[in-house]
This record gives C-alpha cells, structure tokens and sequence, in this order.
C-alpha cells in the first residue's frame, strides 16, 4: 500500500505537471461516460429493469394471428378462449381481458376512466398481491358482482388517497362499484389502466366476435418457441372445426417484457450503438495521446530501469496514472450523466397517442447504471495502463545513456501506431455522421410527406359515449347527442365549420369490417375483403381538409331511411378496383345473414391515420346517421388558435349531456407534432454524439499533428535550411494529415454500409447508401480534418532553421 499511495502521489504531480494534457484526457473521459451512463440508464430503465411480476420471462400475451390475411396480431374470440383454456398444453395458465371504457361521475367533472374486465385468475397469473384488500373472486366473476380493483395512481389522483376506500362505492356508467381492493404503485399492467373488474363469458362458444385479450404463464422448463409450435396446433384443429370463422388462424406469442417495450426498442438499440461509437472513440482519442505523451517519457522511463525498477513496477505506476485520470473523468461523467437523464426526461415521447411506448417519469441513476457506470471507468483506466507499458516494452536500460529517445527512428513504431489510432478514429467518426446524416434526411423526408389533410387551425374533441345511457339499440339516441352537440359547436365564435367521426387520425383508435364487393363473388377459400372501418358526419372531409378526388360528400340527406351510401380513399380503390372509377360500385357489409347494400358516392385522396411513416390503409367511410357509433371525435375548424376554443367546446359538449366526459381534447397540430417525435428525439441524439464524435476525431489529429511537428522540428529545420519553402513545408504535413483522413475515411465507409445495412428498417425514403449522405459526411469530415491538421502545420512553417539546427 505504501508503494500505492507512492504511486497516486507521483501520479498527481505529474498530471500538475502536464494539466493541458490531464485536462484532454479527463474531458474526453467525461464526454464519453457520461453519453453512455445517460443513455445505458434508459435502457436499463425501459429494457432491462426487473419486472414485478414473478418469473417474468415465462408470461406473455397470446394473440390470434392470419398472415393469409395480413393480421399479425389481433384479439381471439370467447370460444377460441374457452377451447384453449381446457385443451392447450403449452401454458400453466392463461386469462383473459378485454378494455372497458367508463364514465366516473359524482366525483367533480365526469371522467372516462380506463378500465378492464379480467378473469379471477389475471391476478394470480401475474402474482402480484394488494396494497390494500384484495381480489376478485371465482364467485364474483360467476354472479357479476359489481367490485373493482383501483390502480395506485387512480386512488391517488382521483379519490385522493382515501386510506377508508375499501367497500365505498363508486359510479361508473351510472351503476354502483364497491371497491374491495388497491394494487401496488409498481403494478401497471396493461399499462395505464385505473381499475380492474371481474368479468365472466355470456356466451363462451362464440367464435365470431373478437376482443378477448389473453395473458398466460409458460409452463416451466419449455421453450417460447415450443408453445408456439404447440398452440398453432391448437388453433389450426379449432379453425378445421370451425372454418367460416378460424379459417387460416393460428397464434402469435409475445413476451410480456416484449409487450410493454413496444415501439421504442428498436430506437434505443440504435442509440446504443451510436453512444457505444462515442465511447470508443473516446477511447481510441485517449490511447493516441498516451503514446504521444509515452513517447515523451521514453528518457525517464528507461532512467528508471537503469536504477533497478522491474517491469511490474513500472506497470504499476502506470496503472495508478491512468486510474486517477479514469475515476476523475468518471466522477465528472455520472454528474454529466446525471443532468442528461433530467433532460432525456422531458424529451422522452411519453404522449404519442399513435405508438406503443411504456411512459417513463423517471430515469434513476440505481445500482445498475452506478455498476455500469464504476465498470467502464475502471475498464478504460486499465486498457490505458497498458499502452504506456506496452510502448516500454521495446526499452533498455542504456537508452537513457544512448539518448535514444532523441533519434525519430525511435519514435517510428510509435508514430504509425498513432496515426493507425487516428484513421480508426475517423473511420468510427464517419459510421457516426453518417448515420445521423441518413437520419436526419429520413426526418425531413417523413415531414415533408403529405398526410392528406390540414391540421393547422383544427381543435378535436373525443368522446366515449357510455352504454347504459347510449345502447347500441338506440342508434337514434347516439345520433341525436351527435346533431346536438355539433348545432352547440357551431354557434361558437371563431368556428369556421364541424363535424364528427369515429376514429380521429393519429390517435392510435382504429377498427375493420370485411366486406365483398357486388357481383365479383369470392372462391370459398378465399378470406374477405378488409377494410378500415370509419364513419363521418357530412363536412367532416371539408373540415379536417381532405381533397376530394370524385363523386360527393354526405349530406343531410343520406338518413338512416335513405340508401346507404358510402366513401372510399384511393388506397381501396387502386386495392380493390384497379384504380379505376368506384363511383356507383356496391359493397356488401354484414353478417352472413344479414348483408347490407353500401353505394359508393365519393373517392377521397388518401389520409395516413396512421402517420406519415406508414402507408394509408382502404378505408370505407359511411355516415354516421346510417351507423351509429359510441366512440366519437368532433373537429372543428378555427379562426384562429384552437387551443382558445377548447373551454367552450366543451361547455357546448356538457350543454347536451353534463355527465359525458371529454376523454382527449387537444388541437391536431400538437397531435401531428407527436407523430414526429419519436424520429426528431432520435435524430438530435444521434446528430449530437455524431458531432461530439466529429469533435474527437478533430482533437485526435491535431494532437497527432501537433506532436509530428514537434518530433520533426530537427527535419524540417534542415529542409528549409537546404531550400525548402514554406509552402513546401505546409504541403508535406498537411498530405500526411490527408492520407490518415483517406484512410479513415476508406474504412469507415466500409464500415458505415455494413451498419447502415443493418437498421435500414429505421431509415424513411433514402437508402442505406445514399449518395448524397456519403458524400456530404465524407466531405464534411475532410474539411474539419484538415482544419485540426493546417493549425499545427502552419506553426511548422514558422520554424527558424537555425534553431532548428541546434535542436537538442
């Protein structure tokens, strides 16, 4: 210990001694540290933190899927349940769900809260026990007995942490609920839901409707594949019994913890990767002034053999140097990395109505990120350690008396080593930019794609109307709060037109119908024709701006009593009729027994509901007075800001019916800009470690440099002194710097194509080796190159051959 503390005493003095370069390495350091502490927190975070359920990695969710049909995944019937629940052997155990939205009242305004119907077992599945009271029983299922489960943050926010809660009611959709327990803060599954009831089948052998979402428990010991294979058996012997419905189906298992990470993997792999590129030019960028700065203590370190210190000593103290410099650039990079997660926090897309991102309020730096974070400082701190012993491998002793230090021959294995180092340096860089360049073309480009309609100066309104008060038997009644509400809308000042629909573009709400088409039959064998489900009052093209391309819009009209009448896009009638006129063709919509005539009457230009990035579907529009629906939107265009008009709205809405509550009320603009942020997030992230990456590597070949013109200053004295000018002098180093740039740059391209290749699935409109993007990064890394190399390469003109004779 005595030789340690020797050690980190020396250590400090000789970093007193050379704070520029202590100041380089510790920045450098910090740099990189802290761009990958910050970054490694949020995976671990949103990808790897335990989940608190047990034995997490055998649940998951188990979805029907047709790839005859293009559904990959969707929810399974009640008698695909009830046959999987006796006779599949791949699983302990599986529940089932499905969504149910309510309306609160008697609390202050009312309020659509998120609720599921659950199976008893649900619970035990996941494993997880009451903060207060307790679960459903068989029993309550079986008698549909009116209790419910609260979530933590809904007993919080909501009935404001009332600790007498247990066995108060609450009004939902004007019925009473007793609530008979609360889960734990840490229980969020599925994921925002406030409360949880019992449910039990009406009917279990109903093989045609589908909204029963499926959790279950993998039995110990087999494979995620090995169920999968064993429950498409299943399924394939339940759709031979029962082809009119099943034809064609079988399953597709998703992990739970695949589940909740949704839409956002694929980006934070990819940031991972590009901050993992930043570390290592960090670390490239450290190795080559260390062999700089060792090259300059060659003297010192073979004076220090001469007089007896081993191979092992001298290892040690090295080890001590790069360790100091390693914890203080670490110490510096958690505090970095500290500040970053405040700010990754407030740019996290929590909001995305149309993704499925897990929301995330807070980053912590926990145990985890700490021993992430401890690991890659100490990892640095030794790999540098050995560069300086390594580079005294190759020492004597008589070096010292042979001033051999003072002869550049015996820097030449050292120099090629550095330039090596800075070409790697470059190469890393250019994987970098270029990446962000790719990326920053595709957000542009998806900005730029037309969506098919305005939504500047367009304010929504959804709504959920609640069964007991707007049963489905009662179609006039949805439609009457429909007429109402908009008569209210209008009156508004400011207000240029309304309308309503079903599903509000980009909200993430959509819903299909299958279809035929009159007098063109399908074989039996053949699955029916698909589409997007959607309904309008008339105005509402006009009012969200769609272009119309033929034929009408809705009218008043078109009544429940009048020919139905519908709307197609162009994306079903280039599908579905070749492009041509659909004006006047028939659809057939309906059960089997009961098909109804749908006249086409218009062709819409296509709108992405589904933002920018995906393709629009075949959508089918009807009106709202021929098909009633209790999920609703209102939009109306404004005047002037819409956000000003979203009070009155409202007051309009609640002056129909004081007890419905607006679940999302929000100008589109801001709905649109959320579309966006997943892909602008992830491009000013990469775009900033591609500039701290540019930084690097112009830091690195200005210290290579900048040490070459050192080390030359006796060449370069003589050159001029036998003649050579000044520009002369300039262009020797200023071709070295380029060909360590070239160099760089001829595998780093390489390299970039490989990787670029690679997560092409995330790039939007432009290849993976878009010219434009390689040349640009390509050009922009020479420029700045050359730049760190023409500083040092100047000062060398300024050599006094004289001075340069006597050197040393």
């Amino acid at each position: 210990m005595t030789g340690v503390l020797q050690d980190v005493r020396y250590a400090l003095r000789q970093l007193r001694k050379s704070p520029g370069f202590a100041t380089v390495v510790v920045i450098t350091l910090a740099l990189g540290i802290g761009a990958t502490t910050a970054i490694f927190s949020v995976v671990n975070t949103v990808l790897l933190a335990p989940l608190p359920y047990r034995d997490v990695d055998r649940l998951a969710m188990i979805w029907g899927s047709n790839p005859s049909k293009g559904d990959l995944q969707f929810p399974i019937s009640s008698g695909d349940f009830t046959d999987w629940k006796q006779k599949n052997d791949a699983f302990e155990d599986i529940a089932a769900s499905y969504d149910d939205e309510m309306t609160l009242t008697g609390t202050a305004e009312p309020k659509m809260v998120l609720g599921y119907a659950i199976t008893p077992n649900y619970f035990r599945i996941l494993d997880v026990p009451p903060k207060i009271g307790r679960t459903f029983t068989d029993q309550e299922a079986e008698s549909r007995t009116k209790v419910a489960v609260l979530s933590d943050q809904f007993w919080r926010t909501t009935l404001h942490a009332d600790p007498q809660i247990l066995g108060k009611s609450i009004t939902l959709d004007a019925k009473p609920f007793t609530i008979i327990g609360v889960m734990p803060p840490t229980f969020d599954y599925p994921p925002k839901t406030e409360l949880w009831m019992p449910m039990a089948f009406d009917r279990p052998n109903d093989y045609e409707h589908r909204f029963v979402k499926v959790l279950g428990r993998r039995k110990a010991g087999l494979s995620l594949q090995a169920a999968q294979t064993r429950m498409d058996a299943l399924e394939r012997q339940i759709a031979s019994q029962h082809p009119d419905t099943d034809a064609g189906n079988v399953t597709s298992i998703s992990p739970l913890r695949k589940q909740l990470v949704g839409d956002i993997q694929t980006p934070l792999l990819v940031l991972s990767g590009a901050v993992g590129l930043v570390l290592l030019i960090s670390c490239v960028n450290i190795a080559s002034l260390l062999l700089a700065r060792g090259a300059g203590r060659r003297g010192d370190v073979s004076v220090r053999l001469a007089i007896g210190a081993t191979r092992i000593r001298l290892l040690q103290q090295f080890l001590c140097e790069t360790l100091v410099l390693s914890f203080i650039g670490g110490a510096i990079g958690l505090a970095l990395a500290v500040w970053c997660t405040r700010l990754l926090i407030a740019i996290f897309p929590n909001n995305v109505a149309n993704l499925g991102i897990p929301k995330v309020e807070a980053i912590p730096i926990n145990g985890p990120v700490l021993w992430f974070a401890f690991g890659t400082t100490l990892l640095t701190g030794l790999i540098f350690a050995v560069i300086p012993a390594l580079q005294s491998g190759d020492l004597r002793a008589s070096g010292a008396l042979r001033g051999a230090s003072r002869t550049m021959a015996s820097h030449s294995s050292s120099s090629r080593v550095r330039r090596m180092l800075v070409s790697a340096e470059v190469a890393l860089s250019l994987v970098l930019i270029m990446g962000a360049g790719l990326m920053l073309e595709s957000f542009q480009r998806v900005h730029r794609e037309n969506i098919g309609f305005q939504p500047e100066k367009l304010l929504a309104l959804e709504v959920f109307l609640p069964p007991n008060q707007y049963p489905s038997e009662q179609p006039e009644k949805r439609t009457r709060f429909v007429t109402d509400v908009l008569e209210r809308m209008r009156e508004l000042p400011g207000v240029q037109s309304v309308a309503a629909t079903n599903f509000l573009p980009l909200t993430g709400f959509w819903g299909t119908t299958d279809f035929s088409i009159e007098g063109q039959p399908l074989p039996k064998d053949q699955p029916p024709l698909q589409a997007d489900n959607r309904l309008a009052t008339p105005g509402y093209f006009s009012t969200i701006g769609a272009s119309f391309l033929r034929g009408r819009d809705f009218s008043e009209s078109d009544r429940p009593d009048s020919e139905k009448v519908a709307v197609v896009n162009s994306a079903l009638a280039r599908k579905y009729f070749g492009g041509s006129d659909p004006i006047g063709k028939v659809l057939e919509i309906g059960d089997p027994g009961h098909i109804e005539k749908w006249h086409i009457v218009g062709e819409i230009a296509d709108l992405k509901a589904f933002g920018p990035e995906e393709a629009a579907h075949a959508d089918i529009f009807r009106p709202l007075q021929q098909q009633a629906f209790p999920l609703l939107a209102f939009t109306l265009r404004t005047n002037g800001d819409p956000a000003s008009l979203l009070k009155p709205a409202e007051q309009a809405l609640w002056s129909v019916d004081k007890d419905q509550p607006v679940f999302d009320a929000m100008p589109m603009s801001l709905l649109m800009g959320q579309a966006f942020t997943l892909r602008r997030i992830s491009t000013i992230l990469l775009g900033t470690f591609a500039a701290l990456a540019l930084l690097l590597a112009a830091v690195g070949l200005f210290g290579v440099m900048s040490y070459s013109v050192v080390q030359r200053t006796h060449e370069i004295g003589l050159r001029m002194a036998l003649g050579a000018r000044r520009g002369d002098v300039l262009g020797l180093l200023m071709r070295q710097g380029a060909w360590i740039v070239v160099l760089g740059e001829i595998v780093g391209l390489v390299a970039a194509l490989v990787l670029m290749r690679a997560v092409s699935g995330f790039l939007y409109g432009v290849s993976a080796s878009d010219p434009v993007a390689v040349i640009a990064s390509a050009g922009l890394l020479i420029v700045v190159a050359m730049v760190a190399s023409y500083v040092p390469a100047r000062r060398a003109m300024k050599v006094d051959p004289m001075m340069a004779l006597r050197y040393e």
